[in-house]
């Protein structure tokens, strides 16, 4: 009999329900090769290393060691409102990851309670720099838990596609049985060469299989306020004052060898997004019937031009719009200019219910989005509708550029490459759609004429009421210009 485990098995029954024993998964036979309890009296700074500054313009907090404390034996990442500011930020937050150790393979545990209404962060990263000069480069997020109940599991990974680098991802999220700010619960996941594992409270949840993580990566805890969700749930911000994620102990195991066949989930696989080719669908020909014409010239600087709307935030007309590739695009010094998150729509005077051209100029930097697609009917006096117009009900086709792939998104193929696009220059897109079809067709190149490839609406729409446009990005400015709709009849 083995007597560890029987002492376990009693000991579990004087425990809360939460607790889980702290042990890898049983299918294999592990070896310790990191780990710490957090039992002394601060952060061991030979072990961690810590964000010390202000992050971005379009982040709420920055990162400081002195967030990170630790108290009977356990980590405490305090979320605080700087009074006064600090660095420039009115919060801050904490992230650390460990200062030399770093893996390949393995089971990663930690045992966390969540702070509420923060994203709760657990993960191993290989990101591009001095450390790791060399690829692959990828995340795996063991957990980005939100309140109260939600598991966020997810794989980024980066590659070079046609010179251009670009990232990847694969999440899933799973809801417990329990609020999960209540009590401490394990977090963990198995990396091997095939497949990402990942546990709660000893138990597998997802499977899926990666591309590319064959390299070592460190190990990461971290928090961020989540603003939306505070707002969604009518929370003042101020309530954060204090908040902390509380981690108990992290451990890494690395494994010697397999003793059984595990009990696993459904194996996802993970496939390399690649453009799929498709014929032309919709016919450019006919009378042209205008619908819209912007170009932004007889805007004020700094303001909404004239019929736009916001949906969320604040997009407004720039003068210092970027030149890089303008010259071979129509004059003109002012465009849209749309910040992080930002939302603006136009609706048109009449609705179309046939065949439609839509044409526009946009500049979307490295590493930034813009979402285009056509509104059904919605009512623009539901505050909540005028944020979520672009995504939900009677909306055309739903387009993405982001990094090296244009995209479109569908509730069945999710996001699906259809074209390349370059970045940090001005372009021209011109897009024809039939309404009645739910197709679309995207054409570049010199006079629009070239025809790259179409795809699928979003949902079945009706009729075209507006264009829509939105910043999908994280930082930077995204900017569009001389838009032409036009009705083909």
């Amino acid at each position: 009999m083995n007597l560890q485990k029987v002492f376990t098995a009693l000991l579990v029954g004087f425990l809360p329900a939460a607790w889980t024993p702290a042990e890898p998964p049983r299918h294999a036979e592990w070896e310790l090769t990191f780990q710490d309890d957090f039992n002394g009296t601060s952060v061991n700074w030979d072990v961690w290393q810590s964000d010390n500054g202000s992050r971005g313009p379009d982040k709420l907090e920055g990162r400081w060691p002195e967030n990170n404390l630790v108290k009977d034996g356990i980590l405490y990442q305090v979320t605080r409102k700087e009074n006064p500011p600090r660095g420039g930020k009115d919060w801050s937050s904490a992230h650390i990851w460990t200062r030399t150790f770093e893996q390949q393979y393995g089971y990663f545990e930690a045992r966390m309670k969540y702070g509420r209404y923060l994203n709760n962060a657990f993960w191993l990263f290989r990101p591009l720099g001095k450390r790791f000069p060399n690829p692959p480069h990828f995340e795996i997020d063991i957990n980005e838990g939100h309140t109260p109940r939600e598991l966020a599991m997810t794989l980024h990974f980066y590659m070079d596609i046609e010179g251009d680098r670009d990232h990847f991802s694969s999440g899933k999220t799973w809801n417990a049985p329990m609020d999960l700010d209540r009590d401490f619960h394990l977090y963990g996941c198995e990396w091997n060469e095939k497949e990402v594992i990942w546990y709660f409270d000893g138990q597998p949840v997802r499977r899926l299989q990666h591309p590319l993580c064959h390299a070592t990566a460190d190990v990461r805890l971290s928090t961020v306020i989540m603003p939306r969700q505070l707002e969604k749930d009518k929370v003042a911000l101020d309530t954060m004052d204090g908040v902390s994620m509380a981690v108990d102990w992290v451990r890494v195991y690395r494994k010697k060898r397999d003793l059984a066949a595990p009990n696993l989930p459904e194996l996802e696989k993970y496939e390399i997004p690649k453009i799929v080719k498709r014929a032309p669908q919709v016919a450019g020909t006919g009378k042209r019937r205008q619908a819209l014409k912007e170009d932004f010239e007889s805007a004020a600087v700094g303001a909404l031009p004239s019929g736009w709307e916001v949906g969320d935030g604040e997009p407004v007309v720039a003068a210092d719009a970027p030149k890089a590739g303008r010259e071979a695009l129509a004059a003109g010094g002012k465009a849209l200019k749309l910040a992080p998150n930002a939302y603006a729509f136009r609706m048109l005077d009449a609705p179309v219910t046939g065949r439609l051209e839509v044409e526009f100029d946009f500049f979307t930097p490295r590493g930034e989005g813009l979402l285009f697609t056509t509104l059904g009917r919605f009512d623009k006096a539901n505050a909540e509708l005028r944020k979520t117009s672009y995504y939900t009900g009677d909306i055309g086709p739903y387009i993405n550029w982001m990094r090296t792939f244009m995209s479109y998104y569908t509730e069945q193929e999710k996001w699906q490459p259809f074209a390349s696009s370059k970045r940090d220059r001005w372009l021209r897109a011109r897009f024809l759609l039939d309404i009645p079809k739910g197709a679309f067709d995207y054409y570049a190149g010199k006079d629009l004429a070239e025809f790259q490839n179409s795809g699928p609406f979003r949902g079945r729409q009706k009729a075209a009421h507006g264009i829509a446009l939105r910043h999908r990005g994280t930082s930077g400015v995204v900017y569009v210009d001389n838009i032409v709709v036009s009705a083909l009849e």
